[in-house]
């Protein structure tokens, strides 16, 4: 009895052995067939696999090179996970935020670029790729530049520059300004400062905005400002670098947008503050100034100073600026063109195709920046230009007295009606003397 009893748990123990066995064996194989490989796509059910960002796989730069201005296509393609955001960098200075796997670019100048475009994936992952791009500013197909031989078809009845403002007339100016200026009435500032924006849009459409950002060094938001340009492209904005969200210390960027396409960048230094708010007083005028028997209205912002006199020297085509400085500050004077104005000068008269004088147009020269000097030493100075007046934006210290502006033209001592009086008045004092026989030297006899 004991050995069958024995014989019949035995059987029963293999028997339930073997169906936990069984068990185990099925539903573990199963386990190891729930579980998807990341890597291989085929092995994903319902191709619910995770997608992961494998990065930027192409970029496309059309054309790469070519005169200026140079419009550029440009496009990327990723693959794997989709972008979050997009930056591309051009290298010339301007940037583009957003989301934009294709766009557009004007290089304005000549030069070789070198540009960046940074894609942030929604998997957290990032790529960066370059692209490099040549513009060549061109004259009748010869690159102009340093040593660049101008071609003359009509060597010998015309000079190199005669030809070349008579092929570019009205557009050395334009060619020479870019689509969006931004500057700064001075390159750093301190809590209760007021930050002075000047800039000019080149071509306008339709009286749309230009939209600014500022951030802070870690990329936070301070401000965003919205203006209309004036008729001439021109702008100007006062921001106050006080309060809660000016606290940190660093550089400040400026971001500008006109448009769809055109966009420009600025820097500037904050020392830092309390977020407290203070206001440093800030002044607006408008120096009256005679000069060459015409009147000019000068308008300006000063800050830790006052403005004592403006005066013109014509012979050395300069302005002199006499301040009185309280405190360390910055100066925004909005000079016209017709009072001084600083222009690429043509080469002196020499050489083969220089045979003949030259005459050209100031105006259609192309801009060159102020020198500007503060009791005989050079200032760097902010400066923004539109077709009537230049801004300068020059920063001082405290004690400094005289500020020297120097271009390379100025309105002449006598002015054009001035002039106009003058030639009449000998022309007709000849005419009057030739008709009476009026003599303005004595006539001498010797003596018999």
């Amino acid at each position: 009895m004991i050995s069958e009893y024995w014989l019949a748990n035995m059987r029963a123990s293999s028997i339930v052995g073997a169906t936990l066995v069984a068990i185990m064996v099925i539903f573990g194989s199963s386990a190891m067939t729930l579980i998807p490989k990341q890597t291989e796509a085929a092995n994903c059910p319902n191709g619910i696999c995770p997608q992961f960002s494998d990065g930027i796989t192409n970029i496309s730069v059309n054309p790469q090179s070519g005169s200026a201005p140079l419009l550029v296509n440009l496009g990327i393609t990723t693959s794997g996970a989709s972008p979050k955001s997009i930056t591309w960098s051009f290298g010339d200075g301007s940037t583009l935020g957003g989301n934009l796997t294709s766009t557009t670019h004007t290089y304005q100048s000549g030069g070789n670029f070198t540009g960046t475009v940074e894609v942030f994936f929604k998997d957290g992952q990032d790529d960066t790729q370059q692209f490099t791009v040549s513009a060549k500013g061109t004259i009748g197909g010869g690159t102009v530049g340093p040593g660049a031989t101008v071609p003359n078809p009509k060597l010998g009845t015309q000079t190199a520059y005669q030809y070349f403002l008579q092929e570019h007339n009205n557009t050395l100016t334009s060619t020479s300004q870019p689509q969006l200026a931004l500057a700064t009435n001075s390159p750093s500032y301190g809590q209760g400062d007021s930050i002075v924006i000047h800039g000019v849009v080149k071509d306008q459409s339709n009286r749309t905005d230009v939209t600014m950002e500022i951030t802070n060094p870690v990329k936070n938001l301070v401000t965003i400002i919205e203006i209309t340009p004036s008729l001439d492209g021109s702008f100007s904005k006062t921001v106050l670098a006080t309060g809660p969200l000016w606290t940190t210390a660093g550089n400040y960027t400026i971001k500008a947008q006109y448009g769809p396409a055109v966009n420009a960048t600025y820097s500037f230094y904050y020392s830092g503050g309390t977020g407290s708010s203070i206001i440093n007083k800030l002044v607006n005028g408008t120096y009256t100034l005679q000069a060459g028997q015409m009147m000019f209205n000068i308008p300006y912002t000063i800050q830790g100073g006052t403005i004592q006199s403006m005066q013109a020297i014509p012979s050395q085509s300069s302005l002199v600026i006499t301040i009185s400085s309280t405190s360390d500050g910055s100066l925004t004077v909005e000079l016209p063109r017709a009072l001084i104005d600083a222009k690429q000068q043509p080469p002196s008269s020499g050489g083969v195709n220089n045979t003949v004088t030259t005459q050209y147009n100031q105006a259609e020269l192309p801009d060159q920046p102020f020198i500007v000097q503060i009791n005989g030493q050079n200032v760097k100075a902010t400066q923004t230009a539109d077709p009537n007046s230049r801004t300068l934006g020059i920063p001082f210290h405290k004690g400094d007295t005289t500020i020297y502006v120097i271009g390379t033209i100025a309105v002449p001592e006598f002015g054009p009606i001035a002039a106009l009086v003058l030639a009449i008045a000998i022309v007709s004092i000849i005419a009057v003397s030739a008709k009476t026989g009026l003599r303005f030297m004595p006539k001498y006899y010797n003596s018999p």
